[in-house]
């Protein structure tokens, strides 16, 4: 009896070949075994590719079943850029199994692109051939497909393989538990043979949550969108904007800068800290390597070193990460547990010529969250229908931070240098005892701050090299956002 590892190890000799499970795909109805279930192959073909199918489904849990396929996929273009198509389905119990194998395969519910669990990886080429890579898994099978509208050139199928150990670290992250985005491999494609990369994944959690994913980079940008049970986040990077990035160690300050920020939210919205590490990382790697700023000898405007000292050297972007509501107190269902935190930041540079340029840069940010906490601090928070376990406070949140930058030039000479810095803080406290409010109060906090950077980036007295430089990292670190309003200078 061939199980469907052996079937691994020699793949079918012949088209909608049928294996069988070994025992453990005998089943037992009412205490009487029945016989194993067959399995069908889609195609016959002794490659990696179906090996693989046939140990995973045989081994991995569905949820895991494309460990090592995605990079088998396109670590075929080395050698093969033809398209490619294979399945491996568990026949129903009550189908008639005594028919020819490619009628039996033809009897099947279709797999490709409808299965619980779903990995689809496109690339198109810089001239224009676009590839489609399709993996689908349920609890009954495993399938897979590889698609090309046209004939790639050599560089082209080198290209598709450099992806192999992204893709698959980017659906196997996706597939751990916890899960974790690893998208930075894929955001570095190469861009003088690839124009764009674009992942969408969807796991099936259980019988009613699912985990999707959707990404996409390309020259201009770069975009992710992952939502699940927890809630959901967004991030849209710009990379139009080239001349505005600062150095490696300039983004990565600011990019500290600005984690250190989503973790100032979580702490005081009572954000999930899962769901905000994943956040974290998918924001942290969508500002991985930008790749080589593109020469433009032509360009304008260049941007000098007092440009750059007010702005944060990161691209701009925009991110967004909203909980799942929740209402756990059954007596007072419209309190809900909340947690909606957005952070943007945009650079504008202007002007006909570098002598009358002008640079300026916004960083924003918004929390709004609520939450219900034990009305004594260790207490244990327990909401139930009976009035004696109404003691606690219900907590409303509402924040809000900018940063203004900008700089302009009159025939060549610095004429303004301004920053603008506000933080807000609003905290509502409802205070229960016994299902009755006994407190209700709100405390605002807020702070504003303009200063005249004119003198800093444009001294009378012109410094040395190593004093100049000093000055624009202290001003440098003056622009960045501070949800603070207590940390903003007086």
């Amino acid at each position: 009896m061939a199980s469907a590892n052996a079937a691994g190890a020699a793949t079918p000799a012949t088209p909608a070949s049928v294996v069988r499970l070994s025992g453990a795909g005998a089943q037992a109805i009412d205490g009487v075994a029945r016989a194993p279930l067959p399995l069908v192959w889609e195609r016959s073909g002794k490659d990696t590719v179906s090996a693989l199918i046939a140990r995973n489904y045989n081994y991995l849990p569905p949820a895991s079943s494309f460990k090592n396929l995605g990079a088998a996929l396109l670590e075929r273009f080395k050698t093969d850029d033809t398209n490619f198509s294979q399945s491996l389905q568990q026949v129903p119990q009550d189908l008639n199994t005594g028919t020819y194998d490619a009628l039996l395969y033809a009897q099947l519910p279709p797999l490709h692109h409808l299965g619980d669990n779903q990995a689809g990886l496109t690339v198109t080429t810089k001239s224009g051939v676009k590839v489609t890579l399709a993996l689908d898994s349920s609890d009954n099978g495993i399938a897979v497909q590889v698609q090309s509208s046209g004939k790639l050139s050599d560089d082209e199928r080198s290209a598709l393989a450099g992806l192999a150990s992204a893709f698959q670290k980017a659906i196997d992250g996706l597939a751990a538990v916890p899960p974790k985005i690893d998208l930075a491999g894929l955001a570095a494609f190469d861009p003088s043979v690839l124009s764009s990369v674009d992942l969408r994944s969807t796991l099936k959690l259980n019988e009613t949550d699912t985990q999707q994913l959707d990404f996409h980079a390309d020259a201009k940008q770069r975009t992710v969108r992952f939502n699940g049970p927890a809630g959901e986040a967004k991030i849209s990077v710009d990379l139009s904007q080239p001349a505005s990035w600062g150095s490696k160690e300039q983004q990565a300050r600011a990019l500290s800068n600005y984690l250190h920020q989503f973790d100032q939210a979580a702490a005081r919205g009572h954000g999930d800290a899962a769901l905000t590490g994943l956040f974290k990382d998918a924001v942290s790697q969508m500002h991985s390597d930008y790749g080589q700023q593109p020469a433009a000898p032509s360009q304008r405007i260049k941007l000098t070193g007092e440009d750059h000292a007010i702005l944060t050297g990161l691209a701009d972007f925009s991110a967004s990460l909203t909980q799942t509501e929740t209402s756990p107190n059954p007596l007072r269902p419209g309190e809900h547990d909340t947690f909606d935190y957005r952070t943007s930041q945009s650079t504008s540079v202007q002007g006909r010529t570098q002598l009358d340029r002008s640079i300026s840069q916004q960083q924003q940010s918004q929390l709004k969250a609520s939450y219900h906490l034990p009305s004594k601090p260790g207490g244990i928070l327990e909401l139930l229908v009976d009035p004696a376990s109404q003691n606690y406070n219900y907590i409303t949140v509402d924040d809000s931070a900018s940063s203004n930058a900008a700089l302009a030039y009159d025939e060549g000479a610095l004429s303004k240098a301004t920053l603008e810095q506000s933080a807000s803080q609003s905290t509502r406290t409802v205070k229960y005892l016994m299902d009755k409010v006994v407190e209700d109060y709100t405390v605002p906090f807020n702070a504003s701050h303009t200063r005249d950077l004119l003198e800093l980036l444009a001294p009378r007295i012109k410094p040395d090299e190593d004093q100049r430089r000093r000055t624009l990292d202290a001003v440098n670190q003056m622009i960045t956002l501070q949800p603070e309003p207590g940390l903003l200078p007086q």
